[in-house]
Parts: structure tokens; sequence; C-alpha cells
């Protein structure tokens, strides 16, 4: 029984390294955008936009950022908190 256990522990050791040393030879072989393109996550954006928020200076998608009208300029902000302070901030100066 102790040498079925050896050889299994053998043979898992067999099968980790030629797992390691094939995928070694399959990066060194492939093209640059391959090794890239294979961790990015299924679904993921390759790039977007950011726009900064006037308020905090933070930069936010620009599909998740919020937008209004102060100034008579179209702003960009990453939070409701932001937008409002913004607003406030516009209507004391007027």
């Amino acid at each position: 029984m102790f040498r079925g256990v050896i050889y299994l522990l053998y043979g898992l050791i067999v099968m980790f390294l030629f797992r390691l040393v094939t995928r070694s030879i399959v990066r060194f072989f492939a093209a640059p955008g391959d090794v890239q393109r294979r961790a990015r996550r299924p679904g993921s954006p390759v790039s977007e936009d950011l726009v900064r928020d006037p308020i905090c200076n933070t930069y936010v998608p620009r599909s998740r950022a919020l937008t209004a009208l102060v100034q008579g300029r179209e702003e960009h902000f990453c939070s409701e908190a932001c937008r409002d302070r913004a607003r406030s901030t516009a209507t004391r100066a007027s």
C-alpha cells in the first residue's frame, strides 16, 4: 500500500512538471497579444473613456458617471453627493 501511494505521488509530480513545461513552451511561441487576451475575463471592457469629477477630482468611467448641467456646462460626477454639492455651489454663486 505504501508503494502505491509513492507511485501515485510520483505520477502527480510528473504530470505537474509536464504541464508546467508545455505551458511555458506555448507561451514562449505565442504571439504577444494572445497571452493577454486569454488572461482577460470575458465580458470585461477593453478600455473606456474616463471623465474627471470637478468636485473630488476622481476619474470615473463615462458609462457610470452622473451628469448635470452646472452653469451651462455638462459636468460628470462620481456620486450624487458630488453632483448635489456642485449644484448647491453653483446656485450660491449666482
